[in-house]
């Protein structure tokens, strides 16, 4: 699997420090060469960021259950 495509199937574990060793050092290497997933994952982070210091009450009534649903749908495949 290319480097870039093993960074996205690893990305919440990479971020969530429960890779082992040897993985998240190869990942950091391409991260170290590679802009565009060093910027994908700085993005994702701040985008975890936002997402976890919201409140239900920050989001319209409408998009809350928009994404609830979608997030139900994925769990399920």
């Amino acid at each position: 699997m290319p480097p870039c495509s093993r960074l996205l199937t690893l990305l919440s574990d990479y971020l969530d420090n429960s890779l082992p060793a040897d993985v998240r050092a190869d990942l950091e290497k391409h991260l170290g060469g590679c802009s565009d997933c060093t910027a994908f994952v700085g993005t994702f982070r701040s985008t975890v960021s936002l997402l976890q210091s919201l409140t239900d009450d920050d989001l319209p009534e409408e998009l809350r259950l928009r994404l609830r649903a979608f997030l139900d749908d994925r769990c399920k495949s």
